[in-house]
């Protein structure tokens, strides 16, 4: 069941300049219980389609849709169906842990006993028992986070917004927090929209991303199809030591398929390719005619932020 839906999106601002386009004819779609990464560089689009979803900014043209209420016709019951994480840990400071999630959940419409009911779960599964009486001012970053992220996947809305869950934290208490969130979210069937300059976390916690840049969506689908599909790299090892001379390396540039090649030992380049059956098959001849003798030839796995960065490359994006 498909739960956000945007179809043909347009929204402009108005600027010294004239008239710019934030969001140009957007459409995708976000179904049930789904975590969907989306990603671009600043500037991309990113923050005016969610705002689009949430109801703050009205499109221009086009259609959103969640669980199929359209978001111009019923703002309202839109917002009822979403759970929103901001990017600052803005937790209420004359708060305490377990006041801030229950006076969240209140605020959602949850009754007094349903409130406290769901405050203690929360406080167990995200193991703030020991934190509960704390105030903001004695937390650390992680906590905050921890509590924010406690009070919004507490609610159980159909859609919920993380922007950014694990800025300001340490390596370690970011992938405590991933895996936190990996499980919560299981459990939860809810349908998430997840941004984040952390491709590592967002290959880790995306079922599907979406890429944008410049209003437009680029490329879309597993991180492990993108990094498939973009991601196309051999490395070929030699039986004797090799110098690549730039002469050489001319001569493979112009090789249909090749697209780049880096000498990373004494007797082994790895190069980037377009197509590994047709391009390998190129790469083999010229080699041939080189009398270089190959050793090996290893495919590599591309790592997702080298295909995020040239996916974003390729559509002429600012990485900004």
């Amino acid at each position: 069941m498909t739960t956000v839906e945007l179809r043909d999106v347009v929204k402009t601002f108005s600027s010294p300049k004239g008239r710019i386009t934030a969001v140009d004819n957007l459409s995708f779609q976000a179904k049930e219980g789904e975590v969907l990464g989306i990603l671009g560089p600043n500037g991309a689009g990113k923050t005016t389609t969610l705002r689009m979803i949430a109801t703050i900014y009205k499109p221009d043209k086009g259609t959103i849709r969640v669980e199929g209420i359209d978001v111009l016709d019923n703002p309202l019951d839109v917002r009822k169906r979403i759970a929103y994480m901001p990017q600052e840990p803005d937790l209420i400071p004359s708060l305490s842990v377990e006041e801030h999630i229950t006076y969240y959940l209140r605020f959602r419409g949850f009754s007094k006993k349903e409130a406290k009911k769901r405050c203690e779960e929360a406080l167990k599964s995200f193991n703030l028992n020991d934190h509960r009486r704390k105030k903001p001012f004695q937390l650390s970053t992680g906590l905050k986070r921890r509590v924010q992220l406690a009070s919004v996947l507490s609610a159980k809305a159909p859609v919920i917004f993380l922007d950014e869950p694990t800025t300001g934290l340490d390596p370690k208490s970011k992938r405590n927090t991933w895996k936190l969130i990996k499980d919560k979210i299981e459990d939860s069937g809810a349908t998430i929209l997840l941004t984040s300059h952390d491709l590592y976390e967002v290959e880790y916690l995306a079922d599907r991303v979406i890429i944008i840049n410049n209003g437009r969506l680029i490329a879309e689908g597993t991180p492990r199809d993108l990094r498939k599909r973009f991601g196309k790299t051999v490395k070929v090892i030699f039986e004797d030591p090799i110098l690549i001379s730039n002469t050489l390396m001319d001569e493979f540039m112009k090789v249909d398929g090749i697209k780049g090649i880096f000498q990373v030992s004494e007797n082994a380049v790895e190069i980037k390719l377009d197509s590994l059956d047709r391009s390998i098959n190129n790469l083999v001849r010229i080699l041939a005619s080189k009398e270089l003798k190959i050793k090996d030839i290893v495919t590599t796995a591309a790592n997702f932020e080298d295909v995020y960065l040239e996916i974003i490359e390729n559509s002429g994006g600012d990485m900004g």
